[in-house]
């Protein structure tokens, strides 16, 4: 049988290069034919970064220092877990895969990563948010430790469940970065409301879309936002997870 892995990873901070893995949690689970998973064994573990925590990370996790004290991942069991495993799941998963790819044989993770985040039509669904406890509370129930690895991974399961089939089968679609270049100053109520962000460098705004909603956005930007005027938009295809 097949396995899969829901996967968290709390850290010392957002940067894969300077910061360290406190805590991991591990949810293995099979598919049956329904398409339906089910759990067949977990692992959670801390480990002392070798240094002070940040006020913000214990606030945000809950983890102390006196916690992390000379506690250590068994990270050849966390091995073993992704080398069985033929798709590794986590929410908002290019961050927890940055810091894996660090901490792990990455040339031994050849599963394929799938985020719980973008590969699920949250909105199409009628979710106000993609948020994973708002999520968890939109489906009628609370995660009591958000931010602590083992809950995520629990809380992620059980959001992922009923939309399972959809988020396998939408992480093999390309993800492209659409570029409004040359927008209109008065079209950028639209664009936020649209969920673009602005680059203060390049300046200009931009979204990242999967390539089945590619030809949707490409019909907004020419009808709603260039409005009169050649398209500019600039579409760039995304290296996979």
């Amino acid at each position: 049988m097949d396995y899969g892995l829901i996967v968290d990873v709390e850290t010392t901070g957002v940067d894969p290069e300077s910061d360290r893995i406190i805590e991991i949690g591990l949810i293995e689970f099979g598919v049956g034919e329904d398409w339906k998973p089910f759990i067949t064994s977990m692992y959670g573990g801390l480990e002392d970064p070798g240094q002070v925590l940040s006020e913000e990370i214990k606030k945000l996790t809950g983890i102390d220092d006196h916690m992390l004290k000379d506690r250590q991942i068994d990270w050849d069991l966390v091995q073993s877990y992704f080398d069985r495993s033929v798709i590794y799941i986590a929410h908002n998963a290019a961050f927890d895969q940055a810091f894996l790819l660090k901490r792990l044989q990455g040339d031994r993770l050849t599963g394929r990563w799938a985020c719980s985040l973008k590969h699920i039509d949250w909105p199409g669904h009628g979710f106000r948010t993609r948020a994973l406890n708002y999520l968890a509370a939109d489906q009628g129930f609370v995660n009591p430790f958000a931010h602590r690895a083992m809950f995520d991974c629990a809380t992620t399961f059980r959001v992922i469940e009923p939309y399972f089939q959809e988020l396998v089968t939408r992480s093999y679609l390309r993800e492209f970065k659409i570029a409004a270049k040359g927008a209109p100053f008065e079209a950028k109520d639209k664009l936020k409301e649209r969920r673009y962000r602005w680059d203060p460098e390049q300046k200009f705004w931009y979204k990242t879309i999967l390539e089945d909603r590619l030809e949707e956005e490409r019909q907004f930007l020419t009808s709603e936002i260039y409005t009169g005027r050649r398209p500019s938009f600039v579409e760039q295809e995304l290296s996979p997870l």
